[in-house]
């Protein structure tokens, strides 16, 4: 994405906060219901300790938190971080794109693709799970989006979907078949195909790097610092006797750094790819 933004009003960044922050209000809607099965539209948003129905004023995005110190005014069981972290995350994004593109079509595309990101980042990090009912559309929206967004091509949005797809249903699949065990989540296919369909096929090598990398990074602290029962046997993502899979004691889920490298591309991804092709240059010279 181009940056031709100049400085805009403070006023009217604190509106693209606000609107933000209530998108990330609605985004916590999502991440607690969706995978549960539930819907997003009713009924209203509940404690989920004592089920009372929250008010209008106890549920401002982020004011709320803080006036209510993070505790529910029924009964007083303390409200999860996580509210406030992803109202002030997306409030925050909202902002960022607008500074680095201006406030086109293209800003609003990329506004929902990043929103997206972000509800389907604390998904996969609470449930291990990247539900179908969100990455398909989103694919499916990322392969019509050169209808608005001028910076990526029809052509390049359908390779990208595409071959990231491949890619990683290559990885799944040779899991699956040849291991006998999980390497990929479909999930994490999906969620490719759709960047590559956001970001065109250009994307997809530079997110997939960071990704790795960041997710090893993240797997080597979390290791780390849980230390590593060396009395257990080795791990290994296999089902229980009741079928359902369970993650690896020591794993950490792929989901959240594809969409962290995802919004890094899209902030910065002619920095990445003019270092890379440096980078290159310079190990073959």
């Amino acid at each position: 994405m181009q940056r031709v933004a100049s400085a805009m009003p403070v006023a009217f960044m604190l509106w693209v906060f606000a609107f933000g922050a209530i998108v990330g209000s609605f985004l916590n809607v999502v991440i607690a219901r969706v995978p549960a099965g539930q819907s997003i539209v009713s009924p209203r948003s509940r404690c989920i300790a004592c089920g009372k129905a929250i008010a209008w004023y106890d549920n401002i995005p982020v004011v709320s938190w803080l006036l209510l110190r993070a505790r529910c005014r029924n009964c007083g069981v303390r409200i999860s971080p996580r509210y406030v972290l992803v109202e002030v995350a997306t409030g925050i994004l909202a902002v960022a794109l607008v500074q680095h593109a201006g406030l086109t079509w293209g800003t609003v595309g990329y506004f929902a693709f990043t929103a997206t990101l972000v509800a389907l980042a604390y998904i996969d990090l609470e449930t291990w799970l990247l539900p179908h009912q969100i990455t398909w559309p989103l694919l499916a929206v990322g392969l019509v989006s050169p209808l608005w967004n001028r910076d990526v091509r029809w052509i390049d949005s359908a390779i990208g979907a595409a071959a990231g797809f491949a890619a990683f249903a290559a990885i799944a699949l040779f899991g699956e078949k040849i291991l006998k065990r999980e390497t990929m989540g479909w999930g994490d296919v999906w969620l490719i195909a759709a960047i590559g369909a956001w970001l065109g096929w250009p994307a997809l090598l530079p997110v997939t790097l960071l990704s790795a990398v960041q997710g090893a990074i993240a797997g080597t602290i979390v290791l780390a610092s849980r230390g590593k029962d060396r009395a257990s046997p080795p791990e290994a993502a296999a089902p229980p006797a009741d079928g359902e899979w369970v993650p690896p004691k020591h794993a950490v889920p792929y989901g959240p750094f594809l969409s962290l490298s995802a919004l890094e591309f899209l902030f910065f991804g002619d920095r990445l790819v003019t270092s890379w092709n440096h980078l290159m240059f310079r190990l073959v010279s």
